[in-house]
């Protein structure tokens, strides 16, 4: 029987924990299932909710760590694991019943290493749609997909644990996991969608990385740098791509937040990768500094 691990990296999320892994408890199919909890330094008593909800829960591994960041966390979670498929959950989704069901099916019916479906937002309790014929996509190049649209989130993902490794999981030189973790993974393997939302966000939850603009941003970017700079011999059509990505990011900020004009090192970098010219990688990553000009960026 095949093993599910759900990885759910906490911090600081007392409120929501309880929700989080009655969801957990309620997931649908039949499949072998473990639940990693990674603490990633709470200062609040989430660490204690996680205990006491999940006390009695068969095959539960609990990692508690220093503060280190979400992406370090993750992987902490992964290595603590033992299933051949991972289930990343952030603490403060809350899964459909069908979730994890849903997206097994898909990766096995696509021949995928790699499924994500939709994510949808809550205010007080989520109402999840049940799937009849959910619409799935395959991709024909999946990181060049990932590329040019920028996919990320978790809660809406599953993957086989032997492609996480080969992908050497998430950057750690970054505190968010999800960017990486698109990029990384289609690297090494294929990439479906089933179009079906499969887990709810509570729309007002400060502490939500996502709410950080400059935080999403920066992390997107210097995520799609470190891999130019970390694999050089990547297809061309990816480099252009990637490229194009970047500076087009790097240019908008500079512009709108920072009142950059077009004789601006951002604008003649977007300039030459529109024009086909191949930039230097390590001036990519020193570059997405420009996203850390007088804003507060967490880092690991």
């Amino acid at each position: 029987m095949i093993k599910v691990s759900f990885v759910v990296t906490v911090y600081n999320k007392a409120p929501f924990l309880p929700g989080v892994i009655d969801a957990l408890k309620n997931q649908q199919g039949d499949f072998e299932r473990e639940y990693v909890f990674v603490n990633d330094g709470s200062t609040d008593n989430s660490w204690d909710i996680v205990k006491a909800e999940t006390a009695g829960l068969p095959n539960v591994v609990l990692v508690d760590q220093v503060n280190q960041g979400v992406a370090i966390a993750t992987n902490n979670g992964v290595r603590a694991s033992s299933g051949d498929l991972i289930k990343l959950v952030d603490s403060d989704d809350i899964l459909a019943p069908f979730c994890c069901q849903l997206l097994i099916q898909t990766l096995q019916d696509s021949n995928s290493d790699f499924v994500f479906a939709i994510s949808g937002e809550h205010e007080e309790t989520p109402v999840f749609e049940n799937p009849t014929t959910p619409e799935v996509v395959t991709f024909d190049d999946s990181l060049l997909s990932v590329i040019k649209h920028g996919y990320a989130r978790v809660s809406h993902c599953l993957f086989k644990k032997d492609l996480f490794d080969r992908a050497q999981g998430c950057d750690e030189r970054i505190f968010s996991q999800d960017h990486s973790l698109f990029i990384r993974l289609t690297t090494h393997g294929k990439l479906a969608q089933v179009r079906h939302i499969v887990c709810s966000s509570p729309r007002d939850e400060p502490g939500r990385i996502m709410n950080n603009n400059a935080q999403v941003v920066h992390d997107a970017t210097l995520a799609l740098a470190y891999h130019l700079q970390d694999n050089p011999h990547l297809g061309t059509q990816h480099i252009k791509a990637a490229q194009k990505k970047i500076t087009s990011r790097i240019w908008k900020w500079a512009k709108r937040e920072l009142g950059k004009n077009q004789f601006s090192r951002a604008f003649w970098l977007f300039t030459l990768s529109r024009c086909g010219v191949t930039l230097s990688a390590k001036e990519l990553v020193e570059q997405c500094a420009i996203f850390r000009e007088g804003v507060k960026i967490r880092r690991p």
